[in-house]
């Protein structure tokens, strides 16, 4: 390990080469503006973001790449710091896998990609500095069917570029990798991108509960739901037994958060994810609490989740715990930020 005095990164620029399968640009959403119609849009998973920004050095949240299944490759024109969270999608810098929740720093001609997730279903590629692309409602973030954000409001495409915005980076220590990535990882941060995927969603009832009949609560606290190709950052529609309504599915529209159950005519759940509607007009069973949500965004199609009933005062209890335990890591992350690797043989 050797101590190096990077200078400021300036006019760097990314390459789109191909696209991936699912790439948008996100930071942490469009916050207060639902009650005129915006969605917020943001990260699906919002733990592995942040934990993106905090390993690159960012003070505050900015834009970063989200990718879904399988990654953009990118070619870095300029210098800036990158790093790899959330699902493992086994990512590259020239040709060589490197781990993910450790930053990186990538010279002109550098060539970022990966492969096909192995574990979870979103990746987060974060930036020294964080995108440059024009904000809209104070974010940068992605809403395709809203058009709005990123490039053009639209996922990347082959021949994009973006810039990213001047970074300073803090007195920092540059080491070489040359491929021991088990010997690199942190215990605490590395492949949380799609662990526990699978343990139950717990979720707290609301008031619309009562359009449910108390066999219909029973049967969505007990049964095995299954996700169906019907996902997309709007909202996952899972398949199982029927959950049973009182009279009518239908109510007038109210507001929808991240993580409310909806459960139309058809008796299955529909979770609304990061891309919601800002109100809606089907019952509400409940909402998944805010610790599990990144969890579900990391759900494959085709996989199957139990849905576990909480109180609300034990609700309270597992977010005042988490966010404590988030804090712990986003600030290991800071910590982490000045031991900085690049691939061998690196311009």
């Amino acid at each position: 390990m050797i101590y190096v005095a990077l200078n400021k990164f300036e006019n760097t620029v990314i390459h789109v080469d191909a696209p991936g399968m699912y790439t948008t640009i996100q930071d942490i959403g469009r916050v207060g503006y639902q009650q005129y119609g915006m969605p917020v849009a943001g990260p699906m998973d919002s733990e592995s973001y942040l934990l993106g920004q905090a390993l690159v050095g960012n003070v505050e949240p900015v834009g970063a790449l989200e990718c879904t299944v399988l990654p953009p490759t990118l070619t870095v024109k300029g210098t800036c710091i990158v790093a790899f969270t959330g699902a493992d999608m086994q990512p590259t810098i020239n040709n060589v896998v490197v781990p993910r929740y450790i930053p990186f720093v990538c010279y002109e001609g550098d060539i970022i990609s990966g492969g096909f997730s192995q574990c979870g279903v979103r990746m987060y590629i974060a930036f020294s500095g964080g995108i440059d692309v024009p904000e809209i409602n104070g974010s940068v973030s992605t809403h395709t069917k809203a058009k709005i954000g990123g490039l053009e409001g639209r996922q990347l495409k082959a021949g994009d570029e973006f810039g990213i915005k001047p970074f300073t980076p803090k007195d920092i220590h540059v080491c070489e990798y040359g491929g021991e990535g088990h010997n690199l990882f942190n215990t605490i941060l590395y492949n949380r991108g799609g662990r526990y995927c699978h343990e139950p969603l717990r979720v707290v009832l609301g008031d619309q509960a009562r359009h449910f009949t108390e066999k219909g609560i029973k049967t969505f606290g007990s049964k095995l739901y299954t996700l169906t190709m019907q996902c997309d950052r709007m909202g996952f529609r899972f398949d199982g037994p029927i959950i049973e309504h009182v009279d009518s599915a239908d109510i007038i529209s109210d507001g929808a958060v991240f993580g409310s159950i909806q459960v139309p005519s058809d008796g299955n759940p529909i979770v609304l994810m990061a891309d919601r509607q800002t109100t809606g007009g089907y019952t509400k069973i409940g909402t998944i609490i805010t610790a599990d949500l990144p969890r579900l965004s990391q759900l494959p199609v085709g996989d199957g989740i139990h849905f576990d009933i909480v109180t609300i005062n034990e609700a309270q209890d597992i977010y005042r715990t988490y966010m404590k335990q988030l804090q712990e890591w986003l600030q290991l992350a800071q910590e982490q930020s000045i031991y900085v690797f690049k691939v061998r043989n690196n311009i």
